[in-house]
């Protein structure tokens, strides 16, 4: 017997006709009234006449395995942090940096060996080997033993945002390569000297956000996501990699598959955590062939007639149709509130993303789309009689009970909130668009320097936090502008909520130069050289605060240390030649100014002093050489114009 489309049920001894999934009462007439409870799974399992299945065989090797990723996981960060280096992470967003830097890290080839071993054997690593997974896995089991039962929603939309998110991470790129003309990049392997290393780095937590996001990820990923977008709310409606492997999948060999002896009770869909009409399907293709399905093997561990198996044949990409049953596809939301839910969506995941320099992708697409699906509820609170939160009563027969008007209150504070940090994230953006502009245009710089102050001033009093970044523009802004009060300020706010920075003390002592207090500036340029020894730019800082305090040798000893760390470094060159100069050690002088030379062809002043000291030996013609180099790189420098005239006098006639 099949009842309107569902389950194939059988007629039992009181008149009650049974599903897998609904309870149906037969009415005079013939019409059939739905009973409002959902009977237990065990009422349809005697009324088949089936043994009641136990506890899913495979439950707790998946929970050994999936426990063991997470034993790993730690042993990875400790071994990082007791070493001081490590593996580099095998974290699967690190492909887009493959993609778009031709780097080759060990995140990459983990990826790529996932995708290799979906399209063999299905997707198995999302349910035995994704911490994600077994976060919302343990989310579900918590709530439905505090007697939650989350219902999974049912959206057109929210379906296609992990497809959208893939392809805006790694798609969109390489259409904007092509586009733009830059060059597909070269296969390599790097080091942490050499930026972002492949296999071994000092720098673990480089792609990783900080506990703070990590925790919070974990409460909407696992138990927000599953109480309002069901149990594994956050692999249907937000994970891009999902899609990766659900592509995999479809090629692959590897599937469930069903015998001649099933039933079709439909048991094998009701204890389906990913929410695949696990029965439709093989009653139609004899074998799963949607990429949701994560094969965790509940649905074989269950089937009462033990009709399932995992086994090899055809992918599902070229799976014929083997029946004639339809593989329905029910949704929750009308056309127009599926509509509505992507305006919203849209509207939220720019100013969620990278909102405070904090939410990242993934997080901001997961509250974007939770988002989507409260705006819905919230509008039908509105328009209907009766209105649920996923099975959390909130208004009914036209009342709106007590947990429906703080839902109310939530959102409508919600709502504020995304205004206002909307109207913050625009500025912010605003802002660092400007500064960008400040250092391509040349022309219009003091007006996009003024425009990106205005806007992360703004952004910085309007926001509940101050970003670093945002902070660190505008210190630089202003010392561009030389308003050095005000770079100090932002300055101290950095140097007093960051690790220790040595880049941030030179530009501290940078603005306290330029305030006039060089005693401060120098001891700011002292900790950067005792922080980071092996920059050559902190050393040739140093030395021009030791050369204005009257100290010239120690001035030449970190000009020496700027060189040895960077010997093409020319305007080091060219300081420590001065000083040899001055301190009449002319050979050496001669050589080093010679070398700035050959590196910088240019360098007026070079040529000039090179000229002062191939006089000062005596060497008339090559010192006029020099000089008339000097006057043609420069010719309004009045003081070249006399050292010429002089040098002329005395070479003579």
């Amino acid at each position: 017997v099949r009842i309107r489309g569902h389950t194939p049920c059988r007629l039992s001894e009181n008149g009650w006709m049974l599903s897998a999934d609904r309870l149906w009462m037969p009415q005079p007439g013939g019409s059939r009234k739905r009973m409002k409870r959902r009977p237990h799974r065990a009422s349809a399992q005697r009324v088949h006449g089936l043994p009641t299945p136990s506890r899913s065989r495979f439950a707790p090797w998946r929970a050994a395995t999936l426990g063991l990723v997470h034993l790993l996981m730690a042993a990875h960060i400790a071994h990082w942090l007791i070493a001081g280096k490590t593996l580099a992470p095998l974290e699967l967003n690190e492909v887009m940096y493959t993609f778009e830097l031709g780097i080759v890290t060990a995140g990459f080839l983990f990826m790529a060996s996932v995708l290799l071993a979906t399209a063999i054997f299905g997707r198995f690593f999302c349910s035995w080997g994704c911490h994600i997974l077994a976060l919302q896995d343990l989310s579900t089991w918590i709530l439905k033993k505090v007697g939650v039962r989350p219902k999974a929603i049912r959206s057109r939309f929210l379906a296609w945002v992990p497809v959208l998110a893939a392809v805006y991470m790694f798609a969109w790129p390489q259409v904007m390569r092509i586009w733009q003309g830059r060059s597909i990049p070269r296969l390599h392997i790097a080091s942490d000297a050499t930026g972002w290393a492949s296999f071994t780095t000092e720098h673990f937590w480089r792609n990783l956000p900080g506990p703070g996001i990590i925790a919070v990820t974990f409460v909407v990923c696992g138990f927000v996501a599953v109480y309002l977008l069901g149990s594994r709310g956050f692999c249907r409606y937000a994970c891009p990699y999902g899609v990766l492997l659900g592509l995999a999948d479809r090629v692959a060999t590897g599937r469930i598959r069903v015998g001649d002896d099933c039933l079709e009770c439909g048991i094998c869909t009701s204890v389906c955590g990913s929410h695949v009409r696990v029965h439709e399907e093989l009653a139609r293709f004899g074998t799963v062939v949607n990429p949701a399905c994560l094969k965790d093997l509940d649905c074989i561990s269950a089937c009462p007639q033990q009709s399932l198996h995992y086994g090899f044949g055809l992918p599902s990409l070229v799976q014929p149709a083997k029946g004639k049953t339809r593989v329905r596809k029910r949704y929750d939301f009308s056309l127009w509130e599926e509509a509505m839910m992507m305006l919203v969506f849209a509207a939220l995941l720019p100013i969620l993303r990278g909102l405070y320099d904090t939410l990242p992708f993934l997080l901001s697409v997961t509250l974007a789309g939770i988002g989507a699906y409260g705006s819905i509820v919230l509008v039908r609170l509105t328009n209907r009689e009766s209105v649920k939160l996923n099975r959390w009563p909130l208004k009914a027969g036209g009342r709106f009970l007590r947990v429906g008007k703080v839902f109310v209150a939530v959102m409508v504070t919600l709502i504020l909130l995304a205004a206002h940090s909307g109207v913050v994230h625009y500025h912010s953006y605003e802002g660092r668009r400007y500064f960008a502009l400040s250092k391509d245009n040349r022309a219009g710089r003091e007006r996009a320097e003024a425009r990106a102050i205005h806007s992360l001033e703004l952004a910085g009093s309007w926001g509940f936090v101050r970003t670093e970044r945002d902070t660190s523009i505008l210190a630089d802004l202003y010392i561009e502008r030389e308003d050095w009060s005000q770079a100090r300020r932002h300055l101290q706010w950095l140097l007093a909520r960051e690790e220790p920075n040595p880049a941030l003390h030179i530009r501290m002592g940078r603005a306290l130069a330029g305030e006039g207090d060089r005693d401060a500036a120098h001891r700011h340029y002292q900790i950067a050289v005792a922080l980071n020894p092996n920059r050559a730019e902190f050393h040739y800082v140093l030395a021009g605060a030791y050369f204005d305090r009257g100290q010239p040798s120690t001035a030449m000893h970190h000009l020496r240390e700027a060189v040895r760390l960077r010997p093409d470094f020319h305007q080091a060159l060219y300081d420590l030649g001065a000083l040899l100069i001055e301190s009449e050690r002319l050979t050496e002088g001669i050589g080093l100014l010679r070398r700035v030379i050959e590196l910088n062809e240019g360098f007026a002043d070079a040529h000039y002093n090179l000229s002062v000291a191939l006089a000062m030996t005596g060497r008339m013609g090559e010192a006029i050489t020099e000089i008339e180099t000097a006057e043609r790189l420069n010719p309004t420098d009045d003081r070249t114009h006399a050292f010429r005239e002089l040098l002329m006098q005395r070479r003579g006639p």
